[in-house]
């Protein structure tokens, strides 16, 4: 998609206003994540019927032979296979090895097809913490098996960062409300459990998951005041946690969203590909492939900086498009950082969120697509585009 000094609106602005909105430019763009899939067993079978909406729940093993009990673990293990409101609760237990994470989520995630994600680990004394950055980059450390990182990142060519997508904020906000001490943090150690909130989010716009979280809690044994940290309070903090991003969280899934196709579904797959496409041909300036990801008739709108709503028909916005590059100072690279794809019956809704680099400057900005099929093809029937400040 081209950004807003790129998608020029409105259509009728001279050239010297288009080649003044283009050459605000941008930087080099990081290279798209990779898709690789891995997959392994899960510690534990349980799984709920179809009918019933999961919330899949995450710990860690003890950190080696002889330590002490992980805390993350032992406040959710007994809440494997529980019914809660409407959910049932499935708890897997990770283990403490790099690359662990990633494999055993994308395997719980296709066995369960969770309407949530709540990961725990455990972290220092005194509070918990909500996590809300995720590096891409793993640290130094020896693993369970004594084994440094078998690779420098998480997920090769991936974003540098990734951010947390729930409302970790007004999360806080709630459970403090309620005498839990818990902090919202940005630093989640470059170990296992930063390596599992990069895990969560890159599921989750890769695999279209509706809510992922990471919390870290305190080790067993120590103390929050005259309170020691045990299994059962952990276990309570974990379903008061619950209770509030069900309570205050717009977008708590339904039982109607418990029914969204499997992770798997070729059509999540069909979209994504659609999606791709649209990126790289664009970025190619093969205007007429860019022009084929659209439905004819198709329509595009623009938000402002200010909140105007611009639109255009598809004809002069790929006109637009072919102008936009063929004046720009730096050739213009837009690739997506993370995809979040929904169907629902006949339609599918994707939300992209974009880095778009040309020469010396860098923009990002979301894309919201609406799509259907057309002779036999995803294609874009609606687009609404706009720029965000760069993170």
């Amino acid at each position: 998609m081209m950004r807003l000094f790129c998608r020029p609106f409105p259509l009728v602005a001279p050239l010297a206003w288009l080649v003044a909105m283009v050459a605000a430019g941008c930087r080099p763009s990081s290279a798209v994540e990779d898709d690789t899939e891995v997959r392994t067993e899960p510690v534990s079978a349980a799984a709920a019927p179809p009918e019933q909406p999961v919330i899949l729940l995450t710990g860690f093993e003890p950190f080696g032979a002889g330590r002490p009990p992980n805390a993350s673990w032992e406040g959710i293990a007994g809440l494997d296979g529980r019914t809660w409101k409407e959910y049932r609760l499935a708890s897997r237990r990770l283990r403490v090895i790099w690359g662990a994470p990633m494999e055993q989520l994308e395997q719980a995630i296709s066995e369960v097809r969770p309407a949530a994600v709540f990961a725990f680990g455990q972290g220092l004394p005194g509070a918990m913490a909500l996590e809300t950055r995720a590096s891409n980059q793993r640290g130094n450390e020896r693993d369970n098996r004594g084994d440094l990182p078998p690779g420098p990142t998480v997920v090769p060519g991936g974003p540098d960062v990734l951010r947390a997508t729930a409302d970790c904020d007004r999360l806080a906000r709630a459970l403090r409300g309620q005498g839990y001490p818990v902090r919202v943090s940005t630093d989640a150690g470059r170990y296992l459990c930063e390596e599992t909130l990069y895990a969560l989010e890159h599921l989750k716009a890769k695999r279209g998951l509706p809510f992922v979280l990471f919390c870290h809690v305190p080790p067993l044994d120590s103390a929050i005041g005259s309170q020691k940290i045990t299994a059962e309070y952990v276990r309570r903090f974990v379903l008061d946690l619950l209770e509030a991003w069900h309570a205050t969280s717009a977008d708590t899934p339904t039982r109607a969203a418990a029914k969204q196709p499997p992770a798997d579904d070729p059509r999540v797959a069909e979209v994504e590909e659609l999606i791709r496409r649209y990126f790289r041909t664009w970025s190619n300036q093969d205007l007429k492939g860019y022009g084929e990801c659209f439905m004819p008739g198709a329509c595009v709108q623009f938000i402002g900086p200010n909140g105007q709503l611009e639109h255009s028909d598809l004809a002069p916005f790929l006109a637009s498009q072919a102008e936009c590059h063929r004046v720009a100072p730096h050739r213009m690279i837009e690739t997506p950082q993370t995809i979040d794809i929904r169907i629902e019956a006949r339609l599918a809704r994707a939300v992209v969120y974009w880095k778009l680099s040309a020469g010396p400057r860098t923009e990002f900005g979301y894309d919201h697509f609406t799509l259907m099929k057309h002779r036999g093809q995803w294609r874009i029937v609606n687009l609404v585009f706009y720029g965000t400040k760069p993170e």
